[in-house]
């Protein structure tokens, strides 16, 4: 291999890199202890020409035949422009095991509920790691506790047939208003009764401090192939975002991500949602949108990744949407309940994010 020069920054390397590629001159590049960014040509015969257009460059750097906006379709990354080694623990691992742990946590309370209280418990009530990790909880879901402490019936039978008092209180309470999302508005066409929600309702916890609730639903996952699906991408995604961010910026930005997400599908459905699916569509969106404006970090996510989540979420938009339409004109029951509002806007966040300086691949 033979020395061409040193660029300043890797967009300079990589583009007079991907410039010697579309030349048919093989090359790699490396960062030095001076932080600057040495090229070499591979091959000994292709030197002349490249350091030729070398010289050209350092005379007018901004020509625009050196101008790379995106990789070319083969662009393979180099082990040169790849990220650090990977750790035998890092943060990505971390959160898979906490939300396959609080899973397992939930499953067997959910089974205690069962065996304790009858189905009536687990349709009706949450269990007490949802009652302290879900966006909210009401006075609704206080006064549903309260209701059947009061009258401990098991099955939706038994529950039908309490005394005209129970089965009276129950229905007061199940039918009081309470915040159910805009969704709900919407299909019940119900707008007056926001205004009978008592007040304080809205953010209720987390006006009160609790500021958690911004972000744990997140951590909390409804099926075991829920929680299977979205731990396979963050596995996939979140290692390759990590290593390029280390693990604060990585937190950090899963953590935004989260918050503006959960905060707009608590506003579109209330506070019964979870999972971790609207911070895999913003890794989606993070690591496309880096790949548009700085491709020699070297994320590394085939295109037909973003076309199959961008047609998931587009699917589950426009079932959302029938579902809707035919609630409002009381077709049928079948309201969808998808948190695919957290989708959509975590895919915007992200590439909001992308477009941060803070987030751009630490040097290594």
């Amino acid at each position: 291999m033979r020395l061409i020069g040193e660029f300043k920054s890797e967009q300079e390397a990589f583009s007079f890199q991907a410039f010697l590629k579309a030349q048919k001159i093989p090359s790699v590049y490396e960062l030095t202890q001076e932080a600057a960014y040495r090229l070499w040509v591979i091959e000994e015969e292709d030197f002349d020409k490249a350091y030729a257009f070398y010289q050209d460059w350092l005379k007018n750097p901004h020509d625009p035949r050196f101008e790379v906006k995106e990789p070319p379709s083969e662009w393979k990354v180099r082990s040169n422009s790849s990220p650090s080694p990977r750790k035998a623990w890092t943060l990505n691992h971390l959160i898979i095991f906490i939300c396959t742990l609080l899973f397992i946590i939930n499953g067997f309370q959910n089974q205690n509920a069962l065996a304790q209280s009858g189905i009536i418990a687990v349709e009706y009530e949450v269990t007490p790691l949802e009652k302290e990790m879900l966006f909210d909880y009401p006075q609704f879901f206080v006064n549903i506790e309260n209701f059947f402490k009061a009258y401990p019936a098991r099955t939706p039978e038994e529950l039908k047939e309490l005394s005209p008092e129970g089965q009276a209180c129950f229905e007061k309470i199940k039918n009081a208003p309470t915040w159910k999302g805009i969704a709900d508005l919407m299909v019940s066409g119900k707008w007056n009764t926001y205004h009978q929600i008592p007040a304080g309702t809205l953010f209720g916890k987390i006006r009160q401090g609790e500021l958690w609730r911004l972000y744990t639903p997140v951590l909390l996952h409804g099926g075991i192939l829920h929680l299977l699906f979205n731990m396979a991408w963050v596995w996939m995604l979140g290692k390759s975002i990590e290593q390029r961010l280390g693990a604060l910026r990585y937190l950090l930005l899963s953590v935004i991500i989260a918050i503006v997400s959960n905060i707009a599908q608590y506003l579109m459905s209330g506070p019964e949602f979870l999972g971790y699916s609207g911070i895999v569509v913003g890794m989606v969106g993070f690591i496309w949108m880096r790949q548009k404006i700085a491709p020699w970090e070297g994320y590394p996510l085939d295109p037909t990744v973003v076309r199959f989540i961008a047609i998931y979420v587009l699917g589950l938009l426009v079932l959302g949407i029938v579902s809707m339409t035919l609630d409002f004109f009381h077709v049928t029951e079948m309201y969808a309940n998808i948190a695919n509002t957290a989708h959509i806007v975590g895919g915007l966040t992200g590439i909001a994010c992308a477009r941060i300086p803070l987030f751009n691949r630490i040097a290594r």
